[in-house]
């Protein structure tokens, strides 16, 4: 991935995608695998910063309903993964259905037009398998209430570790960071995008592309378009359009524990891991025929801790992660920032009380908390939580449930700017009575599937003239932002269509949450990846259509398909290019080495050196680690003529072990014996000038040249 420190000019990418969240960077990948070239345009850095968030500050409203945006947002390479607590659900095929007792719902296509992506959003996500049922062990079946459902957990939350090498290694995604979007200019009909207007570092920039996505997070996509909307009041289903309406999230809490008949089922409900390595838990959730039967919104539920802020459950570990939690530096580097607050509850906070709790049994809590401790920031698979089991089977009853679409929960653009000039958001986010009830309906078709199977019961913690309110007062989100550039076949009724794209501008896409009508009891990010990655299959079929598109053709340039490259010897050569900043003619492909020792016979690594010479390879990477200097030595014995007419690039600073020579029988005894004598196989990093000068001269030795084209 080139990190570009200023825009090309006159550039013309396939595609420009704006905002590198988990959304963005699946988009971006996937187009690149097609062979795009795409433009990633990131307002943040490559870290997070909290200063950044600033851009994001919006005025709420209700204040108790909707997060501050500067923690429900994030601006850096991996978005909001870096908030995100890693949570992996499908949406099933009812979320997608109309549903008479849910206003304004039902989506253009159903489950089975994205079901091909779950794969996809498992890989990019990094949460195992799209593998989403299994029964468990120790409970019967029962008519309404199901218990086969898995959340699945990414492995690592902050994707920017897994996604950021895999968008590094792609030659075709060009990256710019510190680059906000601040505009769209249209052509003279208002049919296509000719540009961005953007801020980097302050300056002014022109970004151009065959067409657009944005992918900048839900309500920062839609503060552009309204923003947009101001200059073209026509666009995105008019004034008081769909643009901003319909913002929904879910609603959850706890008023409820749950008291299982016997406490060893508990293991059915806990985390386990599967056998990709990933956590997984399972989660009673309502069937789709009770759903119907009942009018209830698709509810889940699953079961925690008993609450961290009450100092009555006398636990001393639930007290020490308590006191730890309660400071926000200390405990948004634990969890997410959403699970914080809700295990912190509201003030006043009795230290006092908890600090007893620990002193009682500090060894048990010292014990418990280091464990936590290995399993979340040690382990390269965290524990995304841990539920302290207890002999008398009673434990806290979470539930995450649907919300309604409700035309007047919306954002609207204020008379503030920010930073870039952009005005601020108003966000004012509602609740419906109606949301709580059926919230409350779940949980009674619960308590009776339960008691009817003999396997527990839901105990209140409030009276029945009490429980609507106990939800409400508990109702928060604004996390998971659905709903404002919404999906419909309507360009009155809805932002985008079926597939993404904005109603009659025909380069123009968005690629969010926000294109959700409906929320499920689901929490976003995975069904978002998914679409994403369809999304990008779409764009690379248009923009390798034999035509150019309309917006192409409507910016007045011409647009044509790639030649499939032919890799049959004696066929058209490979496309070359010319490396930014340099005279350096390469192949559109390199050819590495990194493998090479894998062919035990020096006629066999030769044979495929020549055929990759033959497919119209002229630029080969290599590296003194590879093979120990194998790759090096056998790429230096190809004809001398064919040496002096390709590109080389290799490498300092990372050598094989001590004494390792560039032999396939010492690098396979040393790969086998390492296992158990790890230093036999451990590589040396040298970074000093000397040590490089001396690896230059060996790897020219090797390569049979004066010179390396690339180092």
């Amino acid at each position: 991935m080139p990190i570009l420190t200023a825009l090309p000019a006159d550039r013309i990418f396939d595609l420009c995608i704006v905002g590198a969240g988990p959304v963005g960077l699946t988009l971006a990948l996937e187009a690149a695998a097609r062979g795009r070239q795409v433009l990633l345009l990131e307002s943040g850095g490559a870290e997070h910063n909290p200063a950044t968030q600033q851009w994001s500050r919006a005025t709420v409203l209700d204040q108790q309903a909707h997060a501050p945006m500067e923690l429900a947002s994030n601006r850096a390479l991996g978005g909001s993964s870096w908030l995100w607590g890693g949570r992996c659900v499908p949406f099933e095929a009812i979320d997608f259905e109309p549903r008479k007792y849910v206003p304004h719902s039902g989506w253009p296509f159903t489950l089975d037009e994205v079901l091909p992506w779950y794969d996809k959003a498992a890989d990019y996500l990094d949460c195992g398998k799209a593998q989403f049922r299994q029964a468990p062990q120790h409970w019967p079946e029962m008519s309404e209430i199901e218990l086969s459902q898995l959340e699945r957990w990414a492995r690592q939350p902050k994707l920017v570790g897994k996604l950021g090498p895999r968008v590094l290694a792609s030659p075709d995604i060009h990256i710019l960071f510190d680059a906000t979007v601040t505009g769209l200019v249209f052509d003279d009909d208002q049919r296509s995008v000719k540009s961005l207007q953007a801020r980097h570092k302050n300056a002014a920039i022109v970004v151009q592309a065959s067409h657009f996505v944005l992918a900048g997070g839900g309500l920062e996509t839609t503060r552009l378009l309204l923003s947009a909307q101001q200059g073209h009041p026509a666009l995105f289903g008019g004034i008081g359009g769909p643009l901003g309406r319909y913002y929904m999230g879910h609603i959850f809490g706890s008023i409820a524990s749950l008291t299982l008949t016997h406490p060893g089922d508990f293991a059915d409900l806990d985390f386990s891991e599967d056998d990709t390595g990933t956590y997984v838990r399972r989660r009673f959730t309502i069937s789709e025929e009770a759903q119907r039967t009942h009018h209830v919104l698709n509810t889940s539920f699953f079961a925690d801790n008993p609450p961290f802020y009450d100092e009555r459950h006398r636990n001393p570990t639930l007290s020490l992660v308590f006191l730890g939690l309660s400071f926000p530096a200390i405990g948004r580097r634990m969890i997410s920032e959403a699970i914080r607050l809700r295990h912190v509850g509201p003030p006043p906070y009795r230290y006092g009380a908890h600090l007893l709790n620990v002193l009682r049994r500090p060894w048990q809590a010292a014990a418990d908390v280091l464990t936590i401790l290995r399993l979340r920031y040690v382990s390269p698979v965290r524990k995304p939580g841990f539920v302290l089991r207890n002999q008398g089977g009673t434990y806290a009853l979470n539930y995450h449930a649907e919300q309604i679409p409700n035309l007047d929960s919306r954002v609207t653009l204020n008379t503030e700017h920010d930073a870039h000039g952009m005005p601020r958001l108003t966000v004012d986010f509602r609740y419906l009575k109606d949301d709580a009830e059926s919230a409350l309906k779940a949980h009674e078709i619960l308590d009776r599937q339960l008691r009817a199977a003999g396997k527990g019961k839901v105990e209140y913690h409030r009276s029945p003239d009490q429980r609507i309110g106990h939800i409400l007062e508990q109702a928060t989100d604004g996390f998971h932002q659905v709903g404002t550039t919404r999906m419909h076949d309507d360009p009155q009724l809805g932002v985008v269509d079926r597939h993404c794209q904005v109603h009659g501008v025909v380069n123009l896409h968005i690629a969010s949450s926000s294109v959700f009508p409906t929320t499920g009891e689901a929490n976003p990010t995975f069904l978002a990846v998914a679409l994403a990655a369809r999304l990008a299959d779409r764009l690379a079929q248009r923009l390798s259509a034999p035509v150019a598109d309309d917006a192409a053709t409507s910016m007045g340039t011409a647009r044509t398909a790639r030649t499939p490259l032919s890799f049959q010897p004696g066929s058209q050569r490979m496309q070359t290019i010319r490396i930014p900043d340099t005279s350096l003619d390469v192949s559109r492909l390199s050819f590495g080495t990194a493998s090479l020792h894998h062919l035990f016979k020096g006629p066999q690594r030769q044979a495929l050196l020549t055929a990759a010479l033959d497919a119209g390879f002229t630029h080969f990477d290599t590296s003194p680690y590879y093979g120990f200097g194998l790759a090096e030595k056998s790429l230096g014995e190809l004809p001398t003529a064919e040496l002096q007419r390709i590109t080389i690039a290799s490498k300092v600073g990372l050598y094989g072990p001590n004494g390792a020579g560039p032999s396939v029988p010492e690098i396979l005894l040393r790969k086998v014996a390492g296992k158990a004598l790890p230093a036999l196989n451990k590589p040396v990093v040298d970074w000093s000038i000397a040590r490089a000068q001396k690896s230059l001269d060996d790897s020219l030795r090797r390569l049979r040249r004066g010179w390396l084209d690339v180092l």
